[in-house]
């Protein structure tokens, strides 16, 4: 392709785009605002999240493979893991979910406690900061989730889903645990599918078709987020491992955990800035070559930091009684 005028100007908008979705994540929304995180001394109460969640789905004790050694410089080398066995929930913690959380608790999250949260804006094509943008008001103060309440909850810090997991009798995943979740038992693959000839990506997945930021196709009939199990789930049983929202993990991030990481139910790195995320969001596009929404791509956010296009799911013991 020649490097002409419009593709200059289209290589000079990825570019600003990508510097506001990394370096403004971290610097002007992360560190930048102090954030004292909620107790996390709440009451469980298994028996309120089980009325309104599916059955957790098991994943069996084995052997595991994270990472990748043609992925970015943090998802390598590539390397065989053992797990014990977890349960995880089939989907991500949706907005009726967390307002059982919240009724029950009183709880507030850190956007509602700041008064703005982080947004994609599908208007302007920037991420900005929106004041009044919380788990209740994802677009802002004059919106709502009414009518959204099987839609993933978003605007929520990694210290709010943290508390939600441990007010239900679970946890985050570790970035392993998820990993494993996407990728099954399978030692290979980049996506938590087997792509069929006649089913197409967008069939499979809530994520960004066209060029980004300027034009999302919506193949996927989303501009957004999507309801919770809207694509098929893998093998396992397990919805939107792939799009849809971003997903909070227990882990810390750093750059070499895959070079020091132990090989038994490892949990990561024990300090750092950031927690990873997995799974890439409605906002994952492959233009620059790699795909937030593969198994093995290692996102990162500051624990305060809450967005438009970040959710989780939670973990538990692979025996309920204990």
């Amino acid at each position: 392709m020649s490097a002409g005028p419009g593709n200059s100007k289209t290589l000079l908008t990825l570019g600003l785009v990508c510097l506001a979705s990394g370096v403004g994540l971290y610097f002007t929304y992360g560190r930048q605002s102090v954030s004292t995180p909620p107790s996390l001394s709440i009451s469980p109460d298994v028996e309120a999240v089980a009325s309104t969640s599916s059955d957790p789905i098991l994943l069996p004790g084995g052997t595991y493979m994270i990472g990748s050694d043609t992925g970015p410089r943090d998802t390598r080398p590539a390397r065989k893991l053992k797990l014990k066995s977890f349960r995880i929930d089939p989907t991500e913690v949706t907005n009726a979910m967390f307002a059982q959380f919240v009724q029950a608790t009183g709880f507030q999250t850190d956007a509602q406690r700041k008064g703005y949260s982080l947004c994609f804006d599908k208007t302007s094509r920037h991420f900005v900061r929106q004041d009044g943008a919380d788990w209740q008001h994802p677009d802002g103060p004059n919106s709502s989730i009414l009518g959204k309440e099987t839609f993933p909850v978003v605007h929520v810090s990694w210290y709010d889903a943290n508390a939600y997991a441990k007010w239900a009798g679970k946890s985050l995943p570790t970035e392993f645990q998820w990993e494993a979740a996407a990728r099954g038992q399978s030692l290979s693959g980049d996506f938590p599918w087997s792509l069929e000839p006649d089913r197409e990506v967008h069939q499979l997945a809530n994520l960004w078709q066209g060029e980004f930021p300027l034009r999302d196709q919506a193949l996927d009939e989303y501009h957004g987020v999507a309801p919770v199990a809207s694509f098929p789930a893998t093998e396992d049983g397990i919805f939107d491992l792939a799009g849809n929202v971003a997903e909070w993990t227990s882990s810390y991030y750093a750059e070499d955990s895959y070079t020091l990481v132990g090989e038994v139910d490892p949990v990561g790195a024990n300090r750092g800035e950031m927690r990873v995320t997995r799974g890439g969001s409605w906002l994952s596009t492959d233009q620059t070559g790699v795909s937030e929404a593969t198994v093995w791509y290692r996102g990162k956010l500051t624990p305060e930091t809450s967005t438009n296009f970040t959710g989780f799911r939670c973990v538990s013991n692979s025996d309920p009684s204990r």
